[in-house]
């Protein structure tokens, strides 16, 4: 499926030329043109100015296409951060390419079936990324180019500069700019297809919504090819002139370093990030008194954590996002963040939300029931998929797949996934519900509720946690009891070493089948 035929709402902002700052980038290279000397990217040593990162994006935007990348082309991006990916990202859109960015923790599999969806015309790689690139299945006959120089191959690799650069694209709204790969619920994942139009009413969404400003310093040490890492703070942050301190990986201690060292003032983290800095020792002292705040999402974020970062001064505003919204959907208010915990804030300025049961009618404020959204910022569809697409965005409106309810306050409140719900004794259970609680147990350090099949109850409630020795079935359910309806006390308690989460920190429920009969178990 192409840019043409991917089914799109109709924006109303069409036309040959479209409008000044539609197309994806073109607002980062007009701030550069504004302010050439401050400082854009910060990664490791390196320091990238406006004017700098303009003329890359403009050097790599001649290279491909000098490498026969043409509008509507799809560019594949296999590397873990690094600054080359938003300059190829930029560069690819100036030319009306497709851009899709692949995480290092996507095996050689996975990308191969992205460059065999997409039909892909070259595939980027870093000096990390490049043995592995070489080994995904498909690859040949797809050019490898690397975003750097690498001494000892002869890869043909990004300018920083080039005299002439190649000539601007004017895309339309609804031409595509960006296929997200998202892991889903079973099978091959789905690409997620973001025009030029749903990604500027993304950052215009973003920036009503975040107290973004410009000398923000925002540190970004989740992956690139998440949207929530990529959208809501790395591209917002360049459109507002801030910098970017940009890390390949999360690591604790290395965090709390940099917030002190660059004097970061906003950053992204799932709730297991927060826990470990938490962990590490010396936290209690750690200079964190730059941050005005911590934007939480990827799960649900637990009262106690919010809690523990608001006695040091910094509010974590849980949102709600997907993929397939560019991400940004709600986001809560810093003066809410200790307040309501449970709330995930009011819905962007340019997003309609609707609650509806499960026969499609709409909810009343306080009741639960699977979350619908809309607005210019949603995706067109899935890339090549449109039994997905259909099953997905229907009449305009996009279907989640997350419940939740509509407070007295507008807020919107997440409960759970409508697909991770689970059956017992006919019974329907939210598992994040019991989750937040099995986590302030003490002992358990990280945990997730699924159901296993069951003979008489069809399902049987099963935590899965990753806890010290000393913890016993029994004793968590007498802890449950008082806060849980009896048929949602988890009746079977398995241990792990870890649970297995994406790059950002969510929860892969469906990778949580039992791994052995040595796995061990308490009913």
């Amino acid at each position: 499926m192409d840019a043409s035929s991917t089914p799109t709402p109709d924006s109303g902002l069409g036309g040959p030329a479209g409008f000044t700052g539609l197309r994806y980038g073109e607002l980062v290279e007009r701030r550069a043109e504004r302010q050439p000397h401050r400082t854009a990217i910060i990664h490791g040593d390196e320091r990238i100015s406006y004017g700098q990162l303009l003329d890359r994006i403009r050097a790599a935007a001649s290279f491909l296409t000098e490498q026969g990348v043409r509008p509507g082309d799809r560019v594949v991006c296999y590397s873990e951060n690094r600054p080359e990916i938003l300059i190829a990202l930029y560069a690819s859109s100036r030319i009306g390419a497709v851009f899709t960015p692949v995480g290092i923790a996507s095996p050689p599999t996975d990308v191969g079936y992205i460059l065999q969806d997409l039909s892909a015309r070259v595939l980027l790689v870093s000096p990390h990324t490049v043995d592995a690139g070489r080994e995904v299945p498909g690859v040949d006959g797809i050019p490898i180019l690397s975003l750097e120089k690498v001494h000892d191959l002869a890869l043909p690799h990004l300018p920083a500069y080039v005299p002439g650069p190649a000539p601007e694209h004017r895309p339309t709204a609804d031409s595509a700019a960006l296929v997200v790969y998202t892991s889903g619920t079973s099978g091959h994942p789905k690409g997620v297809t973001l025009s030029h139009g749903a990604l500027f009413f993304n950052g215009v969404n973003t920036l009503l919504g975040l107290d973004i400003v410009a000398d923000d310093v925002t540190l970004v040490n989740t992956p690139l090819s998440h949207v929530a890492a990529l959208n809501t703070l790395a591209v917002a942050t360049l459109y507002k002139g801030g910098t970017v301190v940009l890390d390949s990986k999360f690591d604790a201690g290395r965090c709390l370093q940099q917030i002190e060292q660059f004097a970061v003032t906003t950053m992204f983290a799932v709730p297991s990030m927060l826990t470990l800095m938490a962990q590490v020792p010396g936290f209690t002292d750690a200079n964190t008194s730059s941050l005005r705040w911590i934007l939480g999402g990827g799960a649900p974020m637990p009262p106690e954590l919010v809690a523990l970062w608001a006695s040091r001064g910094v509010p974590v505003l849980a949102s709600y996002g997907l993929t397939e919204a560019g991400p940004s959907v709600s986001f809560r208010r810093a003066t809410d963040a200790a307040l309501k915990s449970a709330s995930s804030g009011t819905p962007a300025l340019l997003t309609d939300l609707r609650i509806v049961s499960d026969d499609g009618s709409d909810l009343p404020p306080g009741q639960v029931g699977e979350v619908l959204v809309r607005g210019p910022h949603i995706a067109s569809g899935y890339w090549g998929n449109e039994t997905a697409t259909a099953e997905t965005f229907r009449q305009g409106w996009l279907a989640s797949g997350d419940r939740g309810f509509i407070d007295v306050d507008g807020d919107l409140c997440i409960t759970g996934r409508s697909k991770e719900i689970i059956i017992t004794g006919g019974e329907n259970v939210d598992p994040a519900e019991i989750e937040h609680l099995v986590v302030q147990y003490p002992g358990i350090r990280d945990a997730a509720v699924v159901g296993r099949p069951d003979p008489v109850w069809g399902e049987i409630i099963t935590a899965v946690v990753v806890c010290d020795d000393t913890v016993e079935l029994e004793e968590l359910q007498q802890f449950l009891r008082p806060h849980l309806a009896k048929f949602k006390i988890p009746r079977v308690l398995e241990r792990r070493e870890s649970l297995p989460r994406s790059p950002v920190g969510k929860l892969l429920r469906r990778e949580l089948t039992p791994i052995s009969q040595d796995t061990p178990v308490q009913r």
